[in-house]
């Protein structure tokens, strides 16, 4: 009996994975989809009139290729800023991306380069550190655009804030 047990086992470890799979999971190409999706359709407000007011009014913060700590949109962070004041009582996350040139490792440091310079330049104007929950690089992963072109790589070099409920 055990000698069936040991078989089972070897079997599942050399076969992987893909014994298990589905047919019809999702492979990387179709999360790539999922992400592109997911992202250009408007967020929804599943807590409330303070999360839709962030939504319609908290902007993305674009970064030039390969920096972290110069964003090509300032305003876009001016008035953040401004509105994090207007509204005290939000928290939120802030969540740095890459786009996919280079390592993934690489792209991974430099979304959370991104994320922690835009944590620490919005309490270096006020907000309260207490008020952002985590500030989190993705480096490469959940793209705003799929293609390997300049335009989409741009598009995908961000800094985003999602709503955080108490």
């Amino acid at each position: 009996m055990s000698r069936y047990i040991g078989l089972v086992i070897a079997v599942a470890l050399f076969a992987g994975p893909s014994l298990f799979a589905q047919e019809g999971s999702t492979s990387a190409s179709n999360d790539v989809t999922y992400w592109v999706n997911y992202w250009s359709k408007p967020p929804i407000a599943l807590f409330g009139p303070d999360e839709e007011a962030f939504n319609q009014n908290v902007q993305v913060v674009l970064f030039p290729w390969n920096d972290h700590d110069e964003p090509s949109n300032p305003a876009a962070l001016d008035a953040n800023v401004q509105w994090f004041k207007d509204h005290p009582n939000v928290r939120f996350y802030v969540d740095g991306y890459a786009s996919s040139r280079g390592e993934t490792l690489y792209n991974l440091r430099l979304a959370q380069r991104r994320a922690d310079w835009v944590k620490q330049t919005i309490v270096s104007r006020g907000i309260p550190e207490s008020r952002i929950k985590m500030a989190v690089g993705w480096g490469e992963l959940y793209p705003v655009c799929p293609e390997t072109t300049d335009e989409c790589w741009t598009k995908n070099r961000l800094v985003r804030f999602e709503y955080a409920p108490d």
